[in-house]
């Protein structure tokens, strides 16, 4: 703590909450800025100092995130209030003088992109890495500041997809071994049974469940959920029987869309339209006809 400087924090909460829409200045941030609105206030957001600036925008629920850039923040923002039910909150990153160049907003959305990826927050439209630019020495270490300081902001204010301390104490939580019960007896278990033990296992299982053991002789779960489950959050249960593990996944709504709507979205099966053809590998949780991957929702792995 001896190397620890003050700052000054500006905060406007424009209805005394942090639930609302708020306004961030931070004296160390050079110049920066942050504006953040739930969504049913985005009108309040598009329509703030920061509406044509450059600069980068956050989509957010609670876990999971869509990070982006745009010259008019406005505008774009507005494209995703049709484009996008899932996301609860807007958050715009940009500065007072609107002096962050291309450049700099395709660095500082590629470093974002990047964490929340690696920590399995991001969502599964925002896969492609942003546009990394090489910025010289000079200016990545200014750029690499104002990023520390972003998240700092982001974090005092309750967002923490980016946290990876968050993401180290859900991992000690993840792994659970199951004592006293033997591979028999869960190998075998009915959809029912399994969840029966999720929930003795003080684990939330949601109304909204699938569940499969992986096939005899192969290396890949199938199942078919309802093509409706898409549209609510929703989980899987996978019992690995012949590695004794059980993966739970909790997977947001609208997380995934069908063919031929997304042209790379999820394939109906033939035979029965309304039900979802999923063959996931138990490798690495790749569905093998969409190839979509699943494994960014795994929320527990119980080894037994």
């Amino acid at each position: 703590m001896a190397n620890a400087k003050a700052k000054t924090i500006n905060l406007l909460l424009e209805d005394g909450t942090l639930n609302g829409v708020i306004s961030i200045e931070d004296s160390s941030w050079n110049k920066g800025e942050l504006y953040s609105a739930p969504r049913e206030a985005i009108q309040e957001l598009i329509s703030s100092d920061a509406r044509n600036k450059y600069g980068i925008y956050l989509l957010l629920s609670e876990d999971m995130v869509y990070i982006g850039q745009a010259s008019d923040l406005s505008k774009r923002i507005r494209q995703h209030i049709v484009g996008k039910s899932w996301w609860e909150r807007a958050i715009i990153l940009t500065t007072s003088d609107d002096s962050l160049n291309r450049s700099d907003i395709d660095y500082i959305e590629a470093s974002l992109i990047q964490k929340a990826e690696r920590i399995g927050r991001l969502d599964c439209d925002n896969k492609n890495g942003g546009n990394r630019q090489k910025v010289n020495r000079f200016r990545q270490v200014e750029l690499e500041q104002y990023l520390d300081e972003a998240l700092f902001l982001l974090q005092l204010i309750g967002v923490n997809v980016f946290c990876e301390i968050n993401k180290q104490k859900n991992k000690s939580e993840l792994i659970s071994v199951v004592k006293n019960s033997s591979l028999d007896q869960i190998a075998i278990r009915a959809k029912s049974e399994a969840i029966a033990f999720l929930k003795d296992s003080n684990i939330t299982v949601l109304s909204n469940v699938n569940y499969a053991s992986r096939q005899p002789n192969k290396e890949e779960f199938w199942l078919n959920p309802s093509i409706n489950a898409l549209e609510s959050d929703w989980m899987l249960v996978l019992n690995n029987q012949y590695n004794g593990e059980i993966i739970v996944m909790h997977i947001p709504a609208h997380s995934f869309a069908m063919r031929p709507v997304d042209k790379n979205g999820l394939f109906a099966r033939k035979d029965q339209p309304t039900k979802i053809d999923l063959n996931i590998r138990v490798d690495n949780l790749l569905d093998t006809r969409s190839k979509k991957s699943f494994a960014e929702f795994v929320t527990y792995r119980i080894k037994y």
